[in-house]
């Protein structure tokens, strides 16, 4: 159970902590579909492969006429609903102006975190506050923005107190952004250069016709796509020593809006 208890830290820790430069980067340019036909509801289905036996959950998402999730709920291998994502729209239907996450916990029972995101005029994301199911805030990340909407420094903000700060550094030819790390005194503590569109892959990486990577130095994957082009079927593998060790498998039904 090693993995899905991870995984569902990783689901709490992302919603409460982890703004980062990375995710303001990455903000709303997730697309869950490689073509625009309309999309009304997907499930699928996830079994994890590890030495202490095969894992599975699965996960149920909604979505607006822009393709974009609405509500997605995450069962245990028990069909156990454990946690729920509902998002909010504007009226365009794709900028995210707010978010509820619920979890259910065996130990601390039911919680719930809501936040909300401001942009400027431009449409850059600007502000994101985090709130607890009291209606507290629990944590403030602002954010600057260059010409490009690429953000440059998100500082983050817990009981009116700057906790620490991240800046970036673009070099668009290379597609790579440098960012540093500081503590709430202003010390750098670290710094890491990564890519800035992390889906065009490293140098050596294998790309397919749909644009997704199939095999880097560190995994493989296969794929299986509809007419459509959208993915239904992924087998991941990770590579260790040159062998392929098979480590989840992903299925996904999609239910399509008919006459689109």
């Amino acid at each position: 159970m090693r993995k899905l208890v991870l995984l569902t830290l990783f689901f709490i820790n992302l919603n409460i902590y982890s703004q980062s430069i990375l995710t303001a980067l990455n903000f709303g340019k997730i697309d869950n579909f490689n073509s625009d036909k309309l999309v009304t509801e997907t499930i699928t289905n996830i079994t994890f492969y590890n030495s202490k036996g095969i894992e599975k959950v699965k996960n149920i998402t909604q979505y607006n006429n822009q393709n974009k999730d609405l509500l997605e709920l995450r069962y245990d291998e028990n069909s156990v609903l454990k946690q729920r994502l509902t998002r909010i729209y504007d009226s365009t239907g794709v900028r995210n102006i707010a978010r509820k996450f619920e979890n259910w916990h065996p130990l601390i029972g039911h919680t719930m975190e809501i936040t909300t995101y401001e942009y400027d005029i431009n449409g850059f994301l600007t502000k994101i506050i985090d709130k607890n199911q009291s209606g507290n805030n629990i944590r403030q990340t602002n954010i600057l923005n260059n010409e490009k909407g690429n953000p440059i420094e998100l500082t983050g903000i817990v009981r009116n107190e700057i906790i620490g700060k991240e800046t970036a550094v673009y070099d668009y030819n290379k597609n790579e952004v440098t960012i540093s790390y500081f503590n709430n005194l202003g010390e750098i503590l670290n710094s890491q250069i990564t890519k800035i569109e992390s889906t065009k892959g490293e140098n050596g990486d294998i790309i397919n016709e749909h644009g997704d990577i199939i095999q880097s130095s560190k995994y493989k994957v296969e794929i299986k796509y509809d007419k459509f082009g959208n993915w239904v079927r992924k087998v991941f593998f990770d590579i260790s020593q040159g062998k392929f060790l098979k480590s989840s498998e992903e299925t996904r039904t999609i239910k399509y809006v008919s006459n689109n």
